[in-house]
């Protein structure tokens, strides 16, 4: 919610990036400023503290929510054995520039968002966060030089 500070915007597709000009989507306000911070600091701790932890990344804080859903099932109700898992998360935390959404389509190994998908967010964040040259929010979670 942070990324938008509780205003949602509608979808749109971007027909170009570089010198036009984009065409503001209609937007609204959903979530009063406050309810918007309440809801960024639960998921940080979803990161530090939850289900998450596999998506933490040194120097940077994180935001993000896991997801673990049954699929269903052809005759109705949801399996008890196909699965789809995800996390999304958004990066730095303090000042989001990336979004990011991991979603995989029956896992093999584990089922779990945060089993699953959080590490792949991990390495897709790292990758962006250093091409992009986007510096840390977080030292202090930086590792000791030694």
């Amino acid at each position: 919610m942070k990324a938008d500070r509780g205003v949602w915007m509608q979808p749109h597709l971007v027909e170009r990036v570089g010198t036009s000009r984009p065409i503001a989507a209609p937007a609204r306000r959903v979530l009063t400023p406050r309810v918007a911070r309440q809801v960024l600091r639960m998921m940080e701790d979803v990161v530090i503290e939850g289900t998450g932890q596999e998506a933490q990344l040194p120097g940077y804080k994180v935001a993000g929510k896991t997801g673990t859903a049954a699929k269903p099932d052809p005759d109705g109700g949801y399996s008890t054995s196909r699965y789809v898992a995800s996390f999304v998360g958004m990066v730095p935390a303090s000042s989001p520039r990336l979004v990011i959404v991991v979603t995989v389509d029956e896992p093999a190994a584990a089922i779990w968002g945060g089993v699953v998908a959080a590490p792949a967010f991990q390495q897709i964040a790292g990758f962006d966060l250093q091409l992009l040259d986007i510096p840390p929010d977080a030292p202090e979670t930086l590792p000791a030089r030694q």
